[in-house]
């Protein structure tokens, strides 16, 4: 099996990402008799008028909706909305601060800790998907770079249920978390990147990285959902702090990129730990 860690043939030029943004949110006028899904409605009509398609979530039930994330901004429970595709070919200044002059227009975005902001990555090229060499350059970036990353979190994503380092997911047991259990200078990372290497498929990447989707770094949509049949292919960062302005939006979605085209590229790094 070739190494994870040597260059990658198809080197990436770009990407294709996704933001997921919760919020709570405080109208500023309105019909005394709105509901949420009216306000919602608003929204998605407001985003519509800047050219920006969207639609809403009207509480009927509460599920996933895959067939709008491909081309609209999508708004749904307590006021979380979700991008469309994006690429890194697009003029995404101008598309996120429309974005956002629509949602400060009808609503006051109130501080809350309890939100965080999410962002999803593929590759820009035709399978819009990383392959599985990559995902383990990510993989292992992740894990030696976990404790650096954890330190730039704001207060309110360290130690949190829904966005727990990759490391701690597993207790004690398996995977990436018995390995750095027992430390992380060189031998310990030598050792991950040799686990790493010799994992089959996304699957088994997936449940070597992490327990529940509830992680820094999330590989679950790199796989196809055994419900579903289908998959998004989307490396996920899930610690991001609270969206509230095209600014911060925009820094998480750099950090993020700017980490997996690193992971990506830092070849040496990984040979490092590949060294006997």
């Amino acid at each position: 099996m070739a190494s994870p860690h040597a260059s990658s043939p198809n080197s990436l030029k770009g990407y294709t990402f996704g933001v997921e943004v919760e919020s709570v949110v405080m109208p500023y006028s309105g019909n005394a008799a709105y509901t949420q899904v009216d306000w919602y409605r608003q929204l998605a009509e407001v985003l519509s008028s800047r050219d920006l398609p969207a639609t809403y979530d009207n509480l009927q039930q509460y599920r996933k909706h895959p067939e709008f994330y491909s081309a609209k901004w999508f708004v749904t429970l307590c006021m979380e909305v979700v991008s469309p595709k994006l690429t890194t070919a697009q003029p995404v200044t101008k598309i996120l601060s429309e974005f956002w002059e629509a949602m400060k227009a009808d609503f006051d975005i109130q501080i809350d800790s309890s939100c965080g902001g999410h962002v999803h990555v593929t590759p820009l090229r035709e399978s819009a998907k990383f392959t599985l060499p990559e995902l383990k350059r990510i993989a292992f970036a992740v894990a030696v770079y976990e404790e650096y990353v954890c330190a730039i979190l704001p207060p309110s994503r360290r130690d949190n249920k829904w966005c727990q380092p990759n490391s701690q997911t597993h207790g004690k047991r398996r995977g990436l978390t018995l390995t750095l259990g027992k430390g992380r200078g060189d031998p310990e990372l030598r050792t991950v990147a040799k686990e790493i290497e010799e994992l089959v498929g996304e699957t088994g990447l997936c449940e070597y990285m992490q327990r529940s989707r509830y992680v820094l770094w999330n590989f679950q949509n790199t796989f196809p959902d055994p419900r579903l049949g289908s998959y998004s292919g989307t490396v996920e960062f899930r610690g991001a702090s609270q969206f509230r302005n095209s600014q911060g939006t925009l820094s998480w979605v750099a950090f993020v990129l700017g980490f997996i085209t690193l992971a990506e590229e830092e070849v040496s790094l990984c040979d490092k730990f590949e060294r006997p």
